[in-house]
């Protein structure tokens, strides 16, 4: 980048982010109008009026509740051709009203398809049938309004009059009487213009849509900010929600399939579900520095490995209201949980040894995600005022850098399963690093200075630092974290779920600084000899481990992987940590041992 040339910053970057403001129908007419053109279309024998009745009746059928809104509905995009089809509609255009249309096939072929200088009319026309105005469709052609014209907006008047964005107002539809009309008529516009969504690698989407437009999903799950499953319709059990970041509502949603092109963005679910995240906070700068991590992060992929285990984000959406401001809601693939649920549901792996080539795989490309995180928020606090963003924990301050330079809260919870179609039974799927908006780690670092109790640093896999008064908090912390996190993988692997959730967990329960029961990694004490708190790996945490390496089962390269863990990541000094680049190559000799030699991870000390 040249001297004076600032980059900018999620939306304000015209060059990595598209704003859409025509729910992204331009686009599809454009790239996805390919049905056949015939020369000529057969009218059917039928009586008109009792043809538009039965259209108005599929119509009314078509409709599918919005997740969004339960109390709209829309017509996904591939219906409408099978309603409206050429043959009825050459059908239709036989009425008097269309007696000045001398070639009856070529108005056909433009209200279906469109001409040179005008957009199809098929939507404009099903609107009319289903307001029962038919007879006006010729009057609307007069006025120069085709299906780009759609949706109309109403005002706030006591007419409720319409207008369009391409020729504001329409005085064909603004002529009718009856207010009501135009009501009907905006309603019908709208749940025949459901956003169409794509994806790129290049040029995220944000769709800029206004009150009246409706998501084309259907809800599956409803989870609430207190991560509560609220109705589950597919399948014998309810789903525990993974972590797609605080502070939000999260929708388990079916997206129709002709409203949709992600291209090779993310990763899809069996079962085609995805997750609406819908924020709480109505703040552009907020949602804007979400925006910023996830794309920063996805941009800085070393390669396409790291780049699958950081959650994708698929487009994201504000809808316009003047108070209390817009509502933004960020798109994602679905996962079948975090990691606590990966373990829950594949209990029969405890043991396999087959399995620890693939731990190793995912451990080494988790490595390379979180630098990518590293890497996000260095350049993300380069793009901001850093005097905005809260610095002080309780009797310290810290440096801007320092303090937002990490993820800041590694724990199970944060690392989502993906269970792809592609996975076969040795692959599992794949873990991804989630929740690493920047906008949650200021509103984590503000609420500590209300109550240092209250610290939302995921207690149990905190770093001693975050207990020290001269710590200092740094991207150590989350290799820390990170540490804690591989060693309870491990030992659900060696000895079941119970070992994690339980006996390790009560093991290492000790009153902590504040004076709580906590479950920590480490314990601090007083040293009277330099007259300061010292951080110590506990006892506890050091017996497991060696236990676990004295275990019959424990092969080679789980006692090196968990000898990595103990001497280089658990190091309650900060500066005694290993760096995240020389962890991945950790990682990485770890995992070419398993790819190159079977009886690295699939023999025991003993058998060796």
């Amino acid at each position: 980048m040249s001297t004076g040339q600032k980059k900018l910053l999620g939306l304000d970057s015209p060059d990595r982010v598209e704003l859409v403001d025509d729910r992204g129908k331009g686009y599809r007419i454009n790239h996805h109008n390919s049905r056949r053109r015939p020369q000529s279309y057969k009218p059917i024998s039928t009586d008109i009026d009792s043809l538009l009745e039965e259209i108005q009746v599929e119509l009314d059928h078509a409709h599918v509740t919005s997740a969004v809104d339960p109390t709209r509905g829309y017509i996904p995009r591939d219906k409408l051709p099978k309603i409206l089809t050429p043959e009825r509609i050459r059908t239709i255009v036989e009425m008097s009203c269309f007696r000045n249309h001398q070639d009856k096939n070529r108005l056909t072929a433009q209200i279906c398809f469109g001409s040179k200088g005008s957009a199809p009319r098929l939507e404009l026309l099903a609107v009319l049938i289903a307001i029962g105005k038919t007879k006006d469709l010729p009057e609307y052609i007069r006025d120069g309004i085709d299906d780009h014209c759609l949706p109309m907006v109403m005002d706030s008047s006591s007419e409720k009059r319409l207008s369009c964005r391409r020729h504001q107002s329409h005085n064909t539809v603004n002529n009718y009487r009856r207010p009501n009309d135009r009501i009907n008529f905006s309603h019908w516009s709208y749940s025949l213009n459901a956003p169409y969504i794509r994806s790129n690698k290049e040029k995220h989407m944000h769709y800029r849509l206004n009150p009246g437009d409706i998501f084309p999903m259907r809800e599956e799950t409803v989870v609430s900010r207190n991560e509560v499953v609220q109705a589950n319709h597919e399948g014998p059990e309810n789903v525990m929600p993974p972590a797609y970041g605080g502070f939000s509502e999260v929708l388990r949603v079916k997206i129709e399939k002709s409203h949709h092109d992600f291209g090779d963005v993310g990763v899809r679910h069996p079962r085609g579900f995805f997750a609406l995240k819908r924020l709480t906070s109505h703040k552009r700068d907020n949602f804007n520095l979400e925006l910023a991590s996830l794309l920063f992060s996805m941009d800085n992929a070393t390669n396409d490995a790291a780049r699958r285990h950081l959650i994708q984000l698929l487009a994201t959406f504000e809808v316009s209201t003047p108070s209390p401001g817009p509502t933004y809601y960020l798109l994602f693939d679905w996962a079948d949980g975090n990691l606590t649920d990966f373990w829950r549901k594949n209990q029969h792996l405890v043991g396999d040894k087959r399995h620890c080539k693939w731990m190793a795989q995912q451990f080494h490309e988790i490595c390379s995600a979180l630098q990518c995180v590293h890497n996000q928020r260095k350049e993300t606090l380069h793009l901001i005022d850093g005097n905005q963003l809260a610095r002080t924990l309780p009797g310290r301050t810290m440096k801007v850098q320092e303090l937002y330079g990490r993820h800041g809260d590694i724990k199970p919870d944060n690392f989502l399963w993906f269970r792809t179609a592609q996975s076969s039974p040795e692959s599992y799927g794949l873990l991804a690093l989630s929740d690493f908006g920047l906008g949650r780690l200021h509103t984590q670092v503000s609420r500590s200075l209300q109550n240092p109790k209250d610290l939302t640093w995921t207690a149990t896999y905190r770093a001693p630092e975050f207990d020290l008064p001269d710590g200092m908090i740094s991207r150590a912390s989350d290799i820390f974290s990170l540490g804690c996190v591989f060693l309870e993988y491990v030992s659900w692997f060696m000895l079941g779920l119970e070992s994690v959730e339980k006996e390790f967990t009560e093991l290492r329960i000790h009153p902590d600084i504040y004076d709580i029961e906590a479950d920590t990694f480490f314990v601090t004490r007083f040293d009277e000899s330099i007259g300061k708190h010292q951080p110590y790996l506990k006892p506890e945490v050091e017996n497991w481990i060696a236990m676990l390496q004295r275990h019959e089962n424990c092969t080679w390269y789980l006692h090196q992987f968990l000898e990595t863990i103990r001497d280089k990541m658990l190091k309650p000094e900060r500066d005694g940590r290993i760096d995240i680049l020389d962890l991945i190559q950790e990682m990485k000799l770890l995992r070419r041992s398993c790819e190159g030699n079977d009886s690295f991870y699939l023999k025991t000390k003993a058998e060796s």
